[in-house]
């Protein structure tokens, strides 16, 4: 008996199935996540590779303005 005999007498037309819902809870769930998330948060998101590391409107920078931990003595 071959490993394509034990294979093909196996009942494995569920597995499938499984995935394919999974695959589609998932999907729901990520969209209801992106359709639900405020217009003005997507917008902030979107810029963020856009934006300098260096943002003078923290408070941290103001105080520091060579960054976090860096000592210049």
């Amino acid at each position: 008996m071959s490993f394509t005999d034990i294979v093909s007498n196996m009942n494995l037309d569920i597995y499938p199935i499984i995935s394919l819902i999974l695959f589609l809870v998932a999907f729901v769930l990520i969209m209801w996540s992106v359709l639900r998330t405020p217009r003005i948060e997507s917008n902030r998101q979107a810029n963020l590779p856009l934006q300098d590391d260096y943002d003078l409107s923290s408070t941290d920078n103001i105080h520091n303005p060579a960054g976090k931990g860096a000592s210049h003595g």
